[in-house]
């Protein structure tokens, strides 16, 4: 049913012989030509692990991005080329050569520039394995935050963060009538991905010399060579830590209809970003017909943060000691860098507080000054007892106001101190569990006095005629039990609870 409501939102501007429009929204059926990731980790034995796969007979130029956590930096992107029914498997570890992460694979997708490739000060290794195949590790980099403002600029800050899937176009061959076949074999841009009975590409050399030489060779791969992109882009991420013996398995939000237009660029370009997608978005209309409306929200990057605008998250909450139970909960906000990392005065709604990097006090010392925002706690356990508004994240900031900082946040449930079911360190903080096993809500759409000077301080955001209350917010709650030295991990997915008006 969600996905014949969305079918006919989507279609309804081609009614009446109207031109077609991307309307960017969620698909149900867990495919598109985005795909938002909201998590991965490497630090403390920690490794996620991803696979990207392509459903359909075409195939297709991908853009993969890695960003860090507390801004959402990027620390590495690459180019993705995958023929039809192509699947790409890599690995987020920490570094094996120095610090930081670093991205680890052996598959044989193509990728510009190559994996393990030489990136001073972070250069990659590709070690040939006895079985003939390569192992793969290209380390991240540092260079978006390595800057005077920022105050944790360390490659360790790389360790957590988020990946962004973006479908540039269908990857095409090039067939000039007037040339020779060897001209056209250079042009073969689709033929060049395909795998052949070895598991290998044809080509992959040749898409990155595509990138190189004379202007007209690269607009020809630009743009000739991929068209508009058509989705069918799944993935899927377990995450994983050997030593404590448990993982933990999640999917990313799957966008579709994000661009009509191919948006292929060179590796290194920092496009196409999550802002440059249609202006509209077709979201949830909850206990109202139509179930589903479609409006513009005034740019590329509202209208992605539309369509996972929720007033609230509500998941499960389990830390019984009978059971060694433990409860992280990933919150991850994969747009906020396309709203906050702006002057103060340019905030772009739904957030109200901005990311400057730092500030110095008149001690003349440097601290960070983050983009917080004001998040109202109520939890219950499984007989309807409830505990709130009093919660509290840990360690509290002066005005015990709880707020959530940074773009991807790790909450233990438990006091100060309290493991983490993930095993994560990095950005780690501690929510206080009123009951052994029930279930929690964080909601959103808060006025953020903080920031009364800014001339956003509610979470909410115009959508054409309407309005959206809350925060673009993805994740998943991450649950853990003992058993004597077994240990069994699950994770679900957050419950959400749109807000329009």
């Amino acid at each position: 049913m969600k996905k014949n409501l969305i079918s006919i939102a989507v279609a309804a501007s081609v009614l009446g012989g109207a031109a077609v429009q991307a309307q960017q929204y969620v698909n149900p059926d867990k495919t598109g030509q985005v795909l938002m990731f909201p998590f991965y980790n490497a630090d403390n034995g920690n490794a996620t692990n991803f696979h990207i796969v392509n459903t359909t007979a075409e195939a297709k130029a991908l853009k993969v991005r890695f960003v860090e956590y507390k801004n959402s930096d990027e620390v590495l992107d690459f180019n993705l080329y995958l023929s039809p029914a192509d699947h790409f498997a890599f690995g987020v570890i920490k570094n094996p050569n120095g610090a930081g992460g670093a991205v680890i694979t052996a598959d044989n997708s193509c990728t510009v520039p190559a994996l393990g490739s030489a990136n001073p000060p972070f250069d990659g290794t590709a070690t040939v394995n006895a079985t003939g195949s390569t192992t793969r590790i290209q380390p991240f980099v540092n260079y978006q935050y390595a800057n005077s403002l920022d105050v944790d600029s360390t490659i360790d800050r790389s360790l957590m963060g988020h990946v962004e899937v973006i479908e540039m176009g269908v990857l095409n061959n090039v067939v000039d009538t007037t040339a020779t076949v060897a001209a056209n074999a250079k042009t073969a841009y689709a033929s060049m991905a395909k795998h052949g009975a070895t598991g290998v590409p044809a080509n992959c050399a040749g898409l990155a010399a595509a990138w190189v030489g004379a202007a007209e060779n690269t607009d020809a791969f630009e743009t000739g060579g991929v068209t508009a992109p058509k989705g069918g882009i799944y993935g899927l991420a377990y995450h994983i830590n050997v030593e404590s013996a448990a993982a933990f398995g999640f999917e990313p939000t799957a966008i579709d209809a994000w661009s009509v237009s191919a948006n292929h660029s060179d590796p290194g370009n920092l496009s196409p970003s999550l802002a440059d997608g249609a202006d509209t978005a077709v979201v949830h209309n909850p206990g109202v017909s139509p179930y589903h409306i479609s409006k513009d929200a005034g740019g590329g990057a509202q209208a992605t943060s539309a369509t996972i605008m929720t007033g609230s998250i509500a998941n499960d909450v389990m830390v019984n000691p009978a059971i060694g139970g433990m409860t992280d909960w990933v919150i991850s906000f994969p747009t906020k860098r396309l709203h906050v990392d702006k002057a103060a005065t340019a905030i772009v709604a739904p957030f109200t507080d901005n990311w400057t990097g730092s500030v110095t006090l008149t001690s003349g010392t440097k601290v960070e000054d983050k983009a917080c925002e004001p998040v109202s706690i109520r939890q219950w356990d499984r007989e309807e007892l409830t505990s709130g508004p009093g919660l509290g994240f840990s360690p509290q900031p002066a005005d015990s106001v709880s707020s959530i900082c940074n773009e991807v946040a790790v909450v233990a449930m438990g006091a100060a101190g309290t493991a983490s079911a993930l095993n994560v360190t990095t950005g780690l903080t501690n929510l206080s569990a009123s009951y052994a096993e029930g279930w929690q809500r964080i909601s959103f759409g808060l006025s953020n006095k903080a920031t009364a000077n800014s001339a956003n301080t509610i979470q909410k955001m115009a959508f054409g005629d309407k309005t959206l209350t809350g925060l673009p917010v993805i994740g998943f709650g991450a649950y853990k039990v003992s058993n004597g030295a077994m240990s069994y991990g699950n994770a679900s997915e957050h419950k959400t609870a749109v807000n329009i008006s």
